[in-house]
């Protein structure tokens, strides 16, 4: 008995991070890393579709922690929906997750904007228009806070803000190898935009906005303590409050934006949602919770136009708090 209560109270092994680790076992990581690329870049699109499809089972299937709580999500989410139609949007939410990545590694590598260009005019529905308005928006207010969700390819959207001739500041989540971490965000850059680092990524965003500049936001996560609870679907979920605190800081509008794939691998189709303009003459504290609220809101009228390719294995709702994180889903 007392050897098991130790055992509880002993505490929770730490995931040793590639830092922390030699340089030797870093330079394998990162060379394993460059030839998994490299050998992404040359499979044909099919391949790469078949190849997510393959690595999407198996994070369903052999993650059961995120199995379970992909069905948690969409069981908030979608109440009326049968667990044997869960169960489907699961699977291709994890299917449509790895592709994300390999679409990323494929296309963005050695970005040639005219090629890009074409290729956006030809694939994406809408496309010209869109750009067209983007920039619209981008030029009116001197510079947006773009924010997008983990919904279809996320990593587009980067280089769309290339296509449409505006400067865009992103911060992304920064990796635990510096090697790889350089490389990637290289990679990210090609198209001209400036790719940044969480670290400091308040200031970094604040800075971009004075100087003119459009930022961009990866803001449907569970926020901590930090956040604001707030409505989503249905539920309150720590939201971050960082796009509506710079849109009232600064009078700049929030517009969310997403790149969905269309059926059978026949490209995609773009989005933007209407601009959330902060009220100048409100209270700031008021007016961010209202923001924030609003950009829910978009959120989910997003999502639920393509539930499956929504990246349901987080914990958007911290469902297994206190719960565990093994077993069965």
């Amino acid at each position: 008995m007392n050897a098991r209560r130790s055992a509880a109270r002993r505490p929770p092994r730490k995931r040793r991070r590639s830092k922390d680790k030699g340089p030797l076992r870093q330079w394998a990581e990162f060379a394993l890393a460059i030839s998994v690329l490299a050998l992404v870049r040359w499979l044909p699109y099919w391949m790469c579709r078949a190849l997510a499809a393959c690595a999407g089972e198996g994070i369903f299937w052999l993650a059961p922690r995120r199995r379970r709580v992909a069905r948690l999500n969409l069981r908030v989410a979608f109440p009326q929906m049968s667990e044997e139609e869960r169960t489907r949007v699961a699977r291709a939410s994890c299917r449509s997750f790895v592709l994300t990545g390999l679409e990323g590694v494929k296309f963005l590598y050695r970005y040639d904007a005219e090629e890009a260009r074409g290729y956006a005019l030809r694939m994406v529905e809408g496309a010209g228009a869109l750009l067209d308005r983007a920039r619209g928006l981008h030029e009116r207010a001197g510079g947006c806070v773009f924010v997008t969700p983990h919904l279809g390819n996320w990593e587009f959207l980067l280089h769309a803000a290339a296509l449409a001739g505006f400067p865009l500041v992103i911060v992304v989540r920064p990796l635990d190898n510096a090697r790889l971490e350089r490389y990637l965000f290289g990679m990210r850059a090609s198209s001209g935009q400036e790719v940044l680092s969480k670290r400091d990524a308040l200031f970094h965003l604040r800075s971009a906005l004075r100087r003119g500049r459009s930022v961009g936001i990866l803001a449907d996560q569970h926020a901590g303590k930090q956040g604001r609870e707030v409505p989503f679907f249905g539920r309150p979920a720590s939201t971050t409050t960082a796009p509506a605190a710079l849109a009232v800081h600064f009078q700049r509008p929030i517009v969310l934006a997403a790149c969905l794939r269309r059926g059978g691998g026949l490209g995609h189709w773009a989005r933007l949602g209407e601009p959330l303009w902060p009220d100048p003459e409100a209270d700031s504290l008021a007016e961010i919770g209202r923001l924030t609220a609003a950009l829910n809101a978009q959120m989910e009228g997003f999502i639920r136009q393509a539930p499956e390719q929504y990246l349901w294995i987080h914990d958007r709702w911290k469902l297994l708090r206190g719960r565990g994180g093994s077993g069965q889903g």
